[in-house]
Protein backbone atom coordinates (compact mmCIF):
# COMPACT_ATOMS: atom_id res chain seq x y z
CA UNK A 1 0.00 0.00 0.00
CA UNK A 2 1.13 3.92 -1.20
CA UNK A 3 1.47 5.90 1.87
CA UNK A 4 -0.43 8.88 1.64
CA UNK A 5 3.04 11.48 2.07
CA UNK A 6 4.42 9.61 -1.02
CA UNK A 7 1.70 10.90 -3.21
CA UNK A 8 2.08 14.43 -1.96
CA UNK A 9 5.56 14.27 -2.73
CA UNK A 10 5.01 13.35 -6.19
CA UNK A 11 2.32 15.52 -6.81
CA UNK A 12 4.26 18.43 -5.18
CA UNK A 13 6.97 17.17 -7.81
CA UNK A 14 5.10 17.09 -10.80
CA UNK A 15 3.48 20.40 -9.64
CA UNK A 16 6.99 22.22 -9.45
CA UNK A 17 8.02 20.90 -13.03
CA UNK A 18 5.04 22.19 -14.84
CA UNK A 19 5.74 25.28 -13.17
CA UNK A 20 8.70 25.81 -14.70
CA UNK A 21 9.03 27.25 -18.59
CA UNK A 22 10.44 24.77 -20.97
CA UNK A 23 13.20 27.22 -22.05
CA UNK A 24 14.47 27.23 -19.02
CA UNK A 25 14.49 23.25 -19.00
CA UNK A 26 16.33 23.47 -22.20
CA UNK A 27 20.12 23.62 -21.08
CA UNK A 28 22.57 25.99 -22.99
CA UNK A 29 24.26 23.20 -24.52
CA UNK A 30 21.00 22.25 -26.84
CA UNK A 31 20.76 25.47 -28.41
CA UNK A 32 24.81 26.29 -28.80
CA UNK A 33 26.81 23.10 -29.85
CA UNK A 34 29.78 24.88 -28.44
CA UNK A 35 28.59 25.79 -25.28
CA UNK A 36 30.40 23.05 -23.46
CA UNK A 37 33.05 21.41 -25.39
CA UNK A 38 35.65 18.73 -24.16
CA UNK A 39 38.52 17.79 -26.63
CA UNK A 40 40.37 14.18 -25.68
CA UNK A 41 42.85 14.08 -28.22
CA UNK A 42 46.38 16.42 -28.35
CA UNK A 43 45.19 17.53 -32.30
CA UNK A 44 42.03 17.90 -31.68
CA UNK A 45 42.44 20.06 -28.52
CA UNK A 46 45.37 22.45 -30.62
CA UNK A 47 42.89 22.22 -33.38
CA UNK A 48 40.01 23.39 -31.30
CA UNK A 49 41.93 26.07 -29.70
CA UNK A 50 42.64 27.40 -32.80
CA UNK A 51 39.11 27.94 -34.19
CA UNK A 52 37.49 29.40 -30.64
CA UNK A 53 40.04 29.60 -28.03
CA UNK A 54 39.40 28.28 -24.62
CA UNK A 55 36.50 29.89 -23.57
CA UNK A 56 34.05 27.15 -24.35
CA UNK A 57 36.06 24.24 -23.45
CA UNK A 58 35.34 22.56 -20.11
CA UNK A 59 37.81 19.89 -20.36
CA UNK A 60 40.86 18.96 -22.96
CA UNK A 61 43.24 15.80 -23.07
CA UNK A 62 45.66 15.03 -20.49
CA UNK A 63 48.92 16.01 -22.89
CA UNK A 64 47.21 19.60 -23.69
CA UNK A 65 49.67 21.13 -21.45
CA UNK A 66 52.64 19.18 -21.64
CA UNK A 67 55.07 21.36 -23.04
CA UNK A 68 57.23 18.33 -24.73
CA UNK A 69 53.77 17.17 -27.28
CA UNK A 70 51.76 20.61 -27.19
CA UNK A 71 52.00 24.15 -28.73
CA UNK A 72 48.83 25.49 -26.33
CA UNK A 73 50.22 24.07 -22.67
CA UNK A 74 49.87 28.16 -21.82
CA UNK A 75 46.61 28.66 -23.36
CA UNK A 76 44.87 25.65 -21.01
CA UNK A 77 46.86 25.16 -17.89
CA UNK A 78 43.76 26.37 -16.23
CA UNK A 79 41.38 23.82 -17.76
CA UNK A 80 40.41 20.36 -16.49
CA UNK A 81 42.07 17.76 -18.14
CA UNK A 82 40.40 14.09 -19.04
CA UNK A 83 40.90 11.34 -20.74
CA UNK A 84 38.28 9.30 -23.13
CA UNK A 85 36.70 8.48 -20.13
CA UNK A 86 32.89 7.76 -20.29
CA UNK A 87 32.01 8.38 -16.07
CA UNK A 88 34.60 11.47 -16.03
CA UNK A 89 33.11 12.97 -19.58
CA UNK A 90 29.48 12.42 -18.82
CA UNK A 91 30.19 14.26 -15.12
CA UNK A 92 31.03 17.57 -16.55
CA UNK A 93 27.94 17.38 -18.84
CA UNK A 94 29.01 18.08 -21.93
CA UNK A 95 27.16 19.48 -25.07
CA UNK A 96 29.93 18.00 -27.83
CA UNK A 97 32.66 15.49 -27.00
CA UNK A 98 35.14 15.41 -29.43
CA UNK A 99 37.51 12.32 -30.04
CA UNK A 100 39.94 10.56 -32.40
CA UNK A 101 39.12 7.56 -35.10
CA UNK A 102 41.06 5.42 -33.04
CA UNK A 103 39.49 6.02 -29.27
CA UNK A 104 38.03 3.14 -27.68
CA UNK A 105 34.57 2.41 -29.46
CA UNK A 106 33.41 0.87 -26.17
CA UNK A 107 33.58 4.23 -24.69
CA UNK A 108 32.04 6.20 -27.69
CA UNK A 109 29.36 3.56 -27.33
CA UNK A 110 28.84 4.50 -24.08
CA UNK A 111 29.08 7.72 -24.36
CA UNK A 112 26.14 7.69 -27.23
CA UNK A 113 24.09 5.53 -24.25
CA UNK A 114 24.07 8.24 -22.32
CA UNK A 115 23.02 10.40 -24.52
CA UNK A 116 26.38 12.61 -25.04
CA UNK A 117 26.67 13.78 -28.21
CA UNK A 118 30.70 12.23 -29.64
CA UNK A 119 32.04 13.50 -32.80
CA UNK A 120 35.11 11.52 -34.17
CA UNK A 121 37.93 13.30 -36.09
CA UNK A 122 39.96 11.72 -38.00
CA UNK A 123 43.84 11.52 -37.93
CA UNK A 124 45.24 13.56 -40.36
CA UNK A 125 47.97 11.74 -42.62
CA UNK A 126 48.38 14.55 -44.88
CA UNK A 127 48.24 18.64 -45.06
CA UNK A 128 45.20 17.97 -47.27
CA UNK A 129 43.58 16.15 -44.24
CA UNK A 130 44.19 19.15 -41.85
CA UNK A 131 42.39 20.82 -44.36
CA UNK A 132 39.19 18.46 -44.06
CA UNK A 133 39.46 18.13 -40.30
CA UNK A 134 39.59 22.14 -40.23
CA UNK A 135 35.99 22.60 -42.14
CA UNK A 136 34.48 19.46 -40.10
CA UNK A 137 35.36 21.60 -36.73
CA UNK A 138 34.49 24.95 -38.16
CA UNK A 139 30.87 23.88 -38.62
CA UNK A 140 30.43 21.58 -35.38
CA UNK A 141 31.26 24.78 -33.46
CA UNK A 142 29.91 27.49 -35.66
CA UNK A 143 33.16 28.62 -36.36
CA UNK A 144 32.87 28.60 -40.21
CA UNK A 145 34.92 31.93 -40.78
CA UNK A 146 37.87 31.14 -38.47
CA UNK A 147 38.29 27.90 -40.30
CA UNK A 148 38.03 29.11 -43.59
CA UNK A 149 41.27 30.99 -42.47
CA UNK A 150 43.39 28.65 -41.13
CA UNK A 151 42.69 26.93 -44.59
CA UNK A 152 44.25 29.87 -46.53
CA UNK A 153 47.27 29.27 -44.11
CA UNK A 154 47.64 26.11 -45.07
CA UNK A 155 47.32 26.85 -48.90
CA UNK A 156 49.77 29.80 -48.63
CA UNK A 157 53.42 27.95 -48.29
CA UNK A 158 54.13 25.95 -51.52
CA UNK A 159 56.96 25.24 -53.21
CA UNK A 160 56.75 24.59 -57.00
CA UNK A 161 59.89 22.96 -57.72
CA UNK A 162 58.94 21.84 -61.07
CA UNK A 163 61.89 23.89 -62.74
CA UNK A 164 64.26 23.12 -60.18
CA UNK A 165 67.02 20.05 -59.16
CA UNK A 166 64.96 17.46 -57.28
CA UNK A 167 66.08 17.17 -53.41
CA UNK A 168 65.35 14.59 -51.46
CA UNK A 169 64.18 14.95 -47.65
CA UNK A 170 64.08 12.25 -45.06
CA UNK A 171 62.59 12.55 -41.37
CA UNK A 172 64.63 10.08 -39.23
CA UNK A 173 63.31 9.02 -35.41
CA UNK A 174 65.48 7.94 -32.84
CA UNK A 175 63.73 4.55 -32.77
CA UNK A 176 65.21 4.81 -36.51
CA UNK A 177 61.56 4.53 -37.68
CA UNK A 178 61.33 6.00 -41.39
CA UNK A 179 57.25 7.01 -42.40
CA UNK A 180 55.75 6.20 -45.57
CA UNK A 181 54.69 8.35 -48.60
CA UNK A 182 50.85 8.23 -47.06
CA UNK A 183 51.95 9.83 -43.67
CA UNK A 184 51.63 13.01 -42.84
CA UNK A 185 55.61 14.40 -42.47
CA UNK A 186 55.70 13.07 -45.96
CA UNK A 187 52.65 15.39 -47.21
CA UNK A 188 54.64 18.30 -45.43
CA UNK A 189 58.44 17.25 -46.68
CA UNK A 190 56.22 17.68 -50.42
CA UNK A 191 55.07 20.72 -49.56
CA UNK A 192 57.84 22.13 -48.96
CA UNK A 193 59.67 21.49 -52.21
CA UNK A 194 61.67 18.36 -51.43
CA UNK A 195 60.95 14.82 -52.75
CA UNK A 196 60.31 12.49 -49.61
CA UNK A 197 62.53 9.79 -49.31
CA UNK A 198 59.92 7.12 -48.69
CA UNK A 199 58.39 8.03 -51.89
CA UNK A 200 62.09 8.08 -53.49
CA UNK A 201 62.53 4.61 -52.00
CA UNK A 202 59.30 3.38 -52.85
CA UNK A 203 57.77 3.01 -48.99
CA UNK A 204 53.99 3.60 -48.96
CA UNK A 205 53.73 2.27 -45.33
CA UNK A 206 56.43 3.32 -42.46
CA UNK A 207 59.42 0.91 -41.61
CA UNK A 208 62.68 0.75 -39.61
CA UNK A 209 65.93 1.20 -41.21
CA UNK A 210 69.52 1.54 -40.00
CA UNK A 211 71.64 4.41 -39.85
CA UNK A 212 74.09 2.75 -42.10
CA UNK A 213 71.45 2.19 -44.50
CA UNK A 214 70.80 5.75 -44.44
CA UNK A 215 74.36 7.09 -44.75
CA UNK A 216 74.68 5.16 -47.95
CA UNK A 217 71.07 6.21 -49.61
CA UNK A 218 72.55 9.98 -48.84
CA UNK A 219 69.29 12.04 -49.01
CA UNK A 220 70.21 15.66 -49.51
CA UNK A 221 68.12 16.72 -45.88
CA UNK A 222 67.87 14.78 -42.74
CA UNK A 223 65.10 15.81 -40.35
CA UNK A 224 66.09 14.84 -37.30
CA UNK A 225 64.09 15.05 -33.38
CA UNK A 226 64.83 17.04 -30.65
CA UNK A 227 67.68 19.47 -30.57
CA UNK A 228 71.32 19.02 -31.88
CA UNK A 229 72.69 17.82 -29.08
CA UNK A 230 72.38 13.74 -30.55
CA UNK A 231 71.99 12.85 -26.93
CA UNK A 232 69.68 12.33 -23.89
CA UNK A 233 69.28 13.96 -20.49
CA UNK A 234 71.20 10.85 -19.27
CA UNK A 235 74.24 11.34 -22.11
CA UNK A 236 73.21 8.10 -24.36
CA UNK A 237 73.66 8.50 -27.58
CA UNK A 238 70.26 9.25 -29.48
CA UNK A 239 71.21 8.82 -33.22
CA UNK A 240 74.34 6.37 -34.71
CA UNK A 241 77.81 8.22 -35.00
CA UNK A 242 77.84 7.93 -38.74
CA UNK A 243 74.80 10.44 -39.03
CA UNK A 244 77.62 13.18 -37.17
CA UNK A 245 80.24 12.54 -40.13
CA UNK A 246 81.42 15.58 -40.81
CA UNK A 247 81.89 14.26 -44.91
CA UNK A 248 78.15 13.54 -45.03
CA UNK A 249 76.60 14.94 -47.61
CA UNK A 250 73.18 15.66 -45.60
CA UNK A 251 72.01 18.48 -44.16
CA UNK A 252 71.22 18.08 -40.33
CA UNK A 253 67.89 19.65 -39.22
CA UNK A 254 66.85 19.04 -35.89
CA UNK A 255 63.07 19.38 -35.27
CA UNK A 256 60.63 18.36 -32.16
CA UNK A 257 58.57 16.05 -33.13
CA UNK A 258 55.48 18.00 -31.89
CA UNK A 259 56.05 20.16 -35.11
CA UNK A 260 54.55 18.01 -37.13
CA UNK A 261 53.52 14.60 -35.42
CA UNK A 262 50.23 16.35 -35.39
CA UNK A 263 47.44 17.63 -37.45
CA UNK A 264 47.45 21.42 -36.87
CA UNK A 265 47.76 24.95 -38.68
CA UNK A 266 50.91 25.00 -36.70
CA UNK A 267 52.38 22.65 -39.96
CA UNK A 268 52.83 26.08 -41.54
CA UNK A 269 55.74 27.17 -39.61
CA UNK A 270 57.46 24.23 -40.39
CA UNK A 271 56.42 24.25 -44.27
CA UNK A 272 57.50 27.59 -44.29
CA UNK A 273 61.14 26.86 -42.87
CA UNK A 274 61.49 23.31 -44.92
CA UNK A 275 60.78 25.80 -47.99
CA UNK A 276 63.41 28.11 -46.85
CA UNK A 277 65.69 25.46 -46.51
CA UNK A 278 65.07 24.13 -49.74
CA UNK A 279 65.23 26.97 -51.59
CA UNK A 280 69.15 27.65 -49.97
CA UNK A 281 70.04 24.10 -51.01
CA UNK A 282 68.63 24.48 -54.38
CA UNK A 283 70.67 27.79 -54.55
CA UNK A 284 73.62 26.68 -53.26
CA UNK A 285 73.81 23.58 -56.02
CA UNK A 286 73.05 26.13 -58.92
CA UNK A 287 76.11 27.83 -57.36
CA UNK A 288 78.62 25.04 -57.49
Amino acid sequence: MIRSSTITTAVMLAISLASIPMTALASDKNTNPQSRVITTNICIDSLVVALIGTKNLVAVSALADDDRYSHISDKVKNLQKVTFNAEMIYALDPSLVLASNFSSAKTKSALKKLGVNVRLISFARSVEDIEKNIFILGELLNAESQAQELTSLLKSPRVNAKNVKQLIALQYSTNRFVHGHNSLISSIIRRSGFKSYSEFLGYNGGRYISAEALVKSAPDVLILDGDKSFSNKSGSTLYHPALLNGKSKAKALFIETKHWSCGTPKVVDLITHLSSEYIKLVGQNNAS
